[in-house]
């Protein structure tokens, strides 16, 4: 018997606490740990919480989606700037396969809803975090453009350093999380499921996304670094001339003294 679902995922939070998240939803809780939670709201209606930040709701409305993601967001609080969705087909059929907006697979099973779940919020957590570095690359080239032009620090040291905290912050985001990567325990059970999740991956392309996404957080920290080196080397000129012109007055006042 055929069938389609649709798996959505939102990216709403860098990471999300797994307890008090646990405490306010509906339906029943099929698996919990400090990193994943799993819903059931009904036959074939279930929520995946993930802490790297991603909530994918399968085959469930968008009255009941609204709902629950309330209920987080009365917990948790803000959302981050850049959310992002991920929306993906899981259609019943006769073989096992990935195409590039759906999968079909011979039998759903909760092993493998949970591969694929998991592999589109990683999906969507990591277009948040391509956002965010693409504007950080942007902002890294036009200073580094302007300093080109001009030939010094086009940036003061106040906004240089809650640019640095920005970009520090966002790495740690992503190293905390690092886990998003890891394969989950069924992988290493079930040659299937470790054949379903390396299929998933490559569907969305998540290490590929993942390896650039350190590329451009690598060459933003390069940037950085050349104009903080620059702006303490101007501060240290500064300094050095300011302690000259000290030393010359006290050499003038101690001339007008004597004469």
């Amino acid at each position: 018997m055929s069938a389609t679902y649709l798996l959505q995922a939102y990216n709403l939070y860098h990471s999300i606490a797994i307890k008090p998240v646990r405490a306010v939803l509906n339906g029943r809780i099929i698996d919990s740990s400090p990193s994943e939670l799993q819903i059931q709201y009904g036959d074939d209606s279930y929520l995946f919480v993930y802490r790297f930040g991603a909530l994918v709701f399968f085959n469930m409305s968008q009255e009941q989606i609204d709902e629950e993601m309330g209920k987080i967001k009365s917990v948790l609080g803000p959302t981050v700037v850049n959310t992002t969705t991920e929306t993906f087909q899981i259609q019943i059929g006769t073989q096992d396969r990935f195409d590039f907006d759906f999968v079909e697979l011979r039998k759903l099973t909760p092993q493998s809803l949970s591969m694929v779940a998991l592999t589109v919020g990683q999906s969507a957590a990591l277009e948040t975090y391509e956002i965010n570095s693409d504007s950080m690359l942007r902002d890294s080239a036009d200073f580094m453009q302007r300093l080109e032009k001009i030939g010094s620090v086009p940036l003061s040291a106040k906004v240089l350093l809650k640019f640095i905290g920005s970009a520090a912050s966002t790495r740690q985001s992503i190293v905390s999380n690092l886990a998003i990567l890891d394969p989950p325990e069924e992988t290493w059970r079930s040659h299937d499921m470790q054949k379903l999740f390396k299929e998933a991956q490559q569907c969305f392309d998540i290490d590929v996304r993942f390896r650039a996404l350190d590329r451009k957080l690598t060459l933003v920290q390069d940037n950085i670094e050349i104009l903080a080196n620059l702006v303490s080397s101007r501060r240290a000129n500064i300094l050095e001339v300011l302690i000259t012109a000290l030393i010359a007055l006290e050499l003038i006042l101690a001339l007008i003294k004597k004469s």
